[in-house]
């Protein structure tokens, strides 16, 4: 376990220094609420939301790239709209076998390819990125917003199997998602447990909240592993609601801790980041608040 924490807690500080490189560039764009300052999920722009993935492998792209890529549109509050894709290639069949494989995920997504851009080389590595664009259904979700008393759940299966499967799961925790937000259920923060895993994404919610938290369930033994569910904290008096929506989609929905002031991670009876660790972390986390409509 001290492994896996050390491994997912590594991979929050991985881009701190191009973020940090990049930084004052969020000022040139109008209407910007999200952008490299607050190094969320998305990229959100007046109501629209704006994600890009990759470059993946293709043996990975061609059958979950944009599954990923639609995932992070919909944590933040958004409905997809449509996606382009970019893929590096050594021959022209294999173009057209990777766009049969993308073809069947936008379709089974409900999110049309329209457009990008097929390179074609010798002597390369094939790979994929995918760009996807989706507009909110209410107010962007971020990640930083975790509060004193707040239930963290964890909501959707680990996306994983074949696209058939990948694309249902995925679909199906979007909808209930995106029904959670329209019927309004107050929901203070939500990420996507992607790279670092699901303690690795809750650490870094909880960092930018300046919260700690009791963990109170392991939804899933290995820490670190890429998942594709969704971690969201929300008022203890929400819970009940989103479980009946949840229910109503088929969607699994557990409960994995409670948000505390103490800035510290408890799990099983001990600490396993401590506060002065914990300040470390804040310390080197650039994050600065999203942007209000005023401001």
């Amino acid at each position: 376990m001290k492994y896996d924490i050390e491994r997912s807690l590594n991979h929050i500080g991985e881009t701190n220094a191009i973020r940090k490189l990049l930084w004052r560039m969020d000022e040139k764009v109008d209407k910007l609420s999200f952008g490299i300052q607050q190094g969320d999920d998305c990229i959100v722009v007046d109501d629209m939301v704006f994600n890009m993935e990759g470059p993946y492998p293709m043996k990975i792209g061609r059958k979950t790239g944009l599954v990923h890529s639609c995932s992070d549109i919909v944590v933040m509050g958004g409905r997809p709209l449509f996606a382009l894709n970019s893929m590096q290639v050594d021959s022209l069949e294999q173009a057209s076998e990777v766009a049969e494989d993308i073809k069947k995920q936008s379709e089974r997504l409900g999110v049309p390819m329209v457009g990008g851009n097929t390179q074609l080389e010798n002597d390369i590595i094939p790979c994929v990125s995918f760009t996807v664009v989706g507009r909110l259904v209410g107010k962007p979700i971020a990640d930083g917003g975790v509060q004193d008393g707040d239930k963290i759940i964890m909501l959707g299966e680990v996306v994983e199997g074949d696209i058939g499967e990948r694309c249902y799961r995925a679909k199906t925790k979007f909808e209930t998602f995106l029904d959670i937000l329209e019927k309004g259920v107050e929901v203070h923060a939500a990420k996507d447990a992607s790279r670092g895993g699901w303690f690795g994404n809750l650490t870094e919610m909880l960092l930018k909240s300046q919260m700690g938290v009791n963990v109170t369930s392991i939804p899933y033994p290995d820490i670190s592993r890429y998942m594709g569910n969704y971690l969201i904290a929300l008022p203890a008096g929400e819970v009940e609601k989103v479980v009946g929506i949840a229910a109503k989609h088929k969607c699994p929905v557990v409960e994995v801790g409670t948000a505390t002031k103490k800035q510290e991670i408890f799990l099983g009876g001990e600490v396993v980041v401590d506060e002065n660790k914990f300040m470390e972390l804040i310390k080197n986390t650039p994050y600065k608040k999203p942007r209000t409509k005023k401001e």
